[in-house]
């Protein structure tokens, strides 16, 4: 939808003209596809900083919607927070209501009132915002800048395990 040097301000400043607009449900979509895409960016970033290549984490996050960002996040992140203790559960729940939404309004299972749209981007928009903060605080990072990239893998520097040189002999 919008690349992430288009910048946080810009990106809510196109959900709010489309709320002014009337464009509820649109609104709605984006606001949840905002949110979803500051996590996937940051998450990767948590990855390539944990050792993997750039092409190791897209990959890693090739298939990932809110909730397997959520099962991945633990895994992944330093301390090994669950995405919940990080942004807080009132927060979480606004984020997954909204992403529930607009998932039943693009594959065509329901429909919402306008006013119901409206509600949940602004809480959206709100939530957007205290994620950003968080993220910045906690990683100086929030998917709002380009991504690191890491060429070559840095795993692997205090093995458990013995790693054979790949041109040595197998038995």
């Amino acid at each position: 939808m919008y690349p992430p040097t288009l910048g946080f301000e810009q990106a809510k400043q196109r959900i709010k003209s489309l709320v002014d607009n009337g464009f509820y449900s649109e609104a709605l979509v984006t606001s949840a596809f905002t949110a979803e895409k500051m996590l996937r960016r940051t998450l990767r970033q948590i990855i390539v900083s944990a050792g993997f290549t750039s092409k190791h984490a897209d990959e890693l996050l090739s298939n990932s919607g809110l909730q397997a960002i959520k099962k991945q996040w633990v895994v992944y992140e330093p301390n090994h927070k669950t995405l919940v203790q990080i942004v807080g559960n009132d927060i979480w729940q606004k984020i997954e209501k909204t992403s529930q939404m607009r998932n039943k309004l693009i594959h065509g299972v329901r429909t919402y009132k306008d006013e119901d749209c409206k509600k949940n981007v602004e809480d959206t928009l709100d939530a957007i915002f205290k994620i950003k903060q968080i993220l910045d605080r906690r990683y100086g990072y929030s998917g709002w800048s380009r991504l690191a990239i890491r060429r070559k893998s840095k795993l692997h520097f205090d093995p458990k395990v013995r790693i054979e040189d790949s041109n040595s002999e197998s038995l």
